[in-house]
């Protein structure tokens, strides 16, 4: 999904940070080639100016403090962009900080380039992600399903016992190519001539019904029964599904696919294959019939457009895999093995425009870039296009003591996980005009009477200093006055 942002305002604010928040978390640290691992606790205070102190304990480099860090904030993600002289255990270093953070969790990069060291640091871990994504967790009860996930023996309905009997689940040596452990395999099974699709859900499978296209026979999912094993909370909107499949048929059918179902919904009821019409999705991914294959790695695409109208909220995510994508199809024995699945959050940034216009040199590789402004630039100016169903924009500015700016438009996915900051070093372009001395835009005779008046009184409260200095030697002084007579003369 692709987002254009005209206008998004953001305050240089206190509020943004709580007043003491602390993140613990491990850290990454590279430095000269060798890797160091460590846990850490990351530090965020409100100061009373509005900006920030965050204080990192760094291995090898100790307590790092970085005072006055802007915060800017966008649909609940706050993000810290700054560079700053920072003591360390090596001495005062040129320190690159970007984090950003969520709902008490933080990402955060940090890099030291004088010595070679970059970091990276997350408390994030796999709370955007589904539980036990990687089949390696399984149950010791009498199902031994793979945790989170299910099959007919949870199932329920009145036929649960039956169909456990017949279409199964469970636990497989063969993984997908360059892996170890375990994958999840579901098998079809047949009773007289009625084919059973072995069905793995992140929800609960429900056997109510001796006729394979009866809709009591269907996975369903609903928040109302608690958040408990048959229920998925989703924090943020992916925007893709991968999943490693293998796919093998009892009976070679090339009309025969398996089926892989992935819903967004608000967490209310739902249930496949439906029953009526559900107005509480908000996202499917586009796809989902799969041939006959050895293990490939699959990627499917989230459609949030199509369900725009339903305007749901996206709670929940419900997942289906079977052995047929058509109730009592197929044959016995086909078997869809599934390994290591992942939802992926873009957050990418395909254009930067400064009033409209495409800031020049703009090339999503390149992160920093230098502009003149003829006054104090102004962010509602710059506006950005990325690419993320739950990124945000956010944009902050600093004023340099040099009179210069720096400015960091980023962008963030819904997992913090990728980002990408992009800084603009913003100077003012001169306004001298030498020998406007009273600076009134233009260079007249009032300028020598205004040049003379300062050199005889040293009042420097009618005049430009730096127009006055007419010849550019550093100082005012009667050649000036020469100079400015001879600029009238030939003009």
């Amino acid at each position: 999904m692709r987002k254009s942002f005209f206008t998004i305002c953001l305050a240089l604010i206190g509020a943004l940070t709580i007043n003491a928040e602390s993140f613990s978390g491990n850290i990454v640290l590279v430095r000269n080639g060798q890797t160091y691992n460590s846990a850490v606790t990351v530090t965020v205070t409100a100061q009373d100016n509005g900006l920030n102190t965050m204080v990192l304990q760094v291995p090898l480099f100790g307590t790092m403090t970085m005072n006055d860090v802007p915060a800017a904030n966008a649909d609940g993600i706050t993000v810290y962009s700054a560079v700053r002289d920072v003591a360390t255990n090596f001495g005062t270093m040129r320190t690159t900080l970007f984090a950003r953070t969520v709902n008490g969790m933080m990402a955060a990069d940090v890099a030291i380039p004088a010595q070679n060291t970059t970091m990276w640091f997350n408390t994030v871990g796999n709370h955007f992600q589904m539980p036990n994504s990687d089949m390696e967790d399984w149950e010791s009860s009498y199902a031994n399903e793979p945790n989170r996930w299910h099959g007919f023996k949870s199932a329920g309905g009145t036929f649960a016992g039956t169909s456990a009997n017949i279409a199964s689940l469970g636990c497989s040596d063969d993984v997908r190519p360059g892996a170890t452990g375990h994958s999840a395999v579901l098998t079809a099974g047949s009773f007289l001539t009625i084919v059973a699709n072995g069905t793995m859900t992140n929800g609960k499978l429900m056997a109510g019904s001796y006729d394979a296209n009866s809709p009591a026979n269907h996975a369903e999912m609903d928040q109302a029964n608690g958040t408990d094993d048959f229920y998925m909370p989703l924090y943020a909107k992916p925007d893709k599904f991968s999943v490693w499949l293998k796919y093998t048929q009892g009976t070679a059918n090339a009309n025969n696919k398996a089926s892989v179902s992935v819903k967004t919904f608000d967490g209310t009821y739902y249930q496949e294959p439906v029953d009526k019409t559900y107005t509480n999705l908000s996202g499917s991914i586009v796809g989902g019939s799969i041939a006959a294959c050895d293990w490939t790695h699959f990627t499917f695409d989230f459609d949030y457009d199509s369900y725009a109208a339903n305007n749901a909220a996206t709670e929940a995510i419900f997942v289906t895999f079977s052995t047929n994508g058509n109730p009592g199809s197929g044959s016995k024995n086909d078997a869809v093995y599934v390994d290591d699945m992942e939802l992926v959050y873009l957050g990418n940034m395909t254009d930067l425009r400064y009033q409209g216009a495409t800031i020049a040199g703009w090339n999503p590789a390149v992160t920093e870039y230098s502009m003149e402004f003829n006054s104090e630039p102004d962010l509602d100016d710059f506006t950005a296009t990325i690419e993320g169903a739950s990124a945000v924009l956010t944009k902050s500015m600093e004023h340099n003591a040099d009179g210069s700016y720096r400015i960091a438009i980023c962008v963030v996915s819904g997992d913090l996980q990728n980002a990408e900051s992009y800084i603009i070093n913003a100077t003012i372009a001169s306004t001298i005009l030498r020998g406007d001395v009273n600076g009134d835009g233009s260079i007249t005779i009032t300028d020598v009477s205004a040049l003379i008046d300062y050199l005889l009184t040293h009042d420097d409260s009618n005049i430009n200093a730096q127009n006055a200095d007419v010849d550019a030697s550093g100082n005012i002084a009667i050649s000036d006055v020469s100079t400015l007579i001879d600029i009238l003369l030939n003009k």
